[in-house]
């Protein structure tokens, strides 16, 4: 029996189309999955009615990417989907409540050796004092304008933002 859910992710392996497959394993998390074998994480992406996007800049604590700044990320948990993996993570880290139906997805992405990323962007608007950080996660967060982004010390999972923000902010503005 499993202590709790959250410290442990469901195994994926891709087939020939590249579709998702789940093995039916699961793995600790932080822990190497194996050779051909891939966790699913999620970004996310928050952008206000200025077009201004939210990112926060990782806790001193963590143990990959500290001090970098980033989405909102993190692992889905078992028997999770993606969106609702992007839902709990906004709660836990900002404290703040995400309309499923304002979550877009714009891309997915190997990240890594073993790491599938979902790409979301969240269409809404959020006070910075409306806000409420988990301090294990993360040291800092503000608005930044899409230029301003590309500029960033962006951790290793967002550095393809870099080249794609354009693309994605077409897809999501629509």
């Amino acid at each position: 029996m499993l202590k709790e859910n959250n410290e442990y992710v469901e195994v994926f392996l891709l087939d020939q189309n590249d579709e998702r497959q789940n093995t039916g394993k699961i793995a600790k998390r932080g822990k190497l999955v194996g050779e051909g074998f891939y966790v699913i994480g999620v970004n996310n992406w928050i952008i206000n009615s200025k077009g201004e996007i939210l990112v926060q800049k990782r806790s001193r604590l963590k143990s990959n990417n500290p001090l970098k700044w980033s989405s909102t990320n993190g692992l889905r948990e078992i028997g999770e989907n993606s969106v609702d993996a992007v839902i709990r993570e906004s709660s836990e880290e900002l404290g703040i409540e995400i309309d499923k139906d304002k979550v877009k997805f714009v891309d997915s992405r190997i990240a890594g050796d073993s790491l599938i990323v979902d790409i979301f962007f969240t269409l809404m608007d959020v006070k910075i004092e409306d806000i409420k950080i988990q301090e294990e996660e993360v040291e800092e967060i503000r608005f930044v304008s899409p230029e301003d982004l590309v500029l960033m010390d962006l951790s290793t999972t967002c550095e393809y933002i870099k080249d794609n923000i354009a693309k994605y902010l077409d897809i999501v503005l629509k």
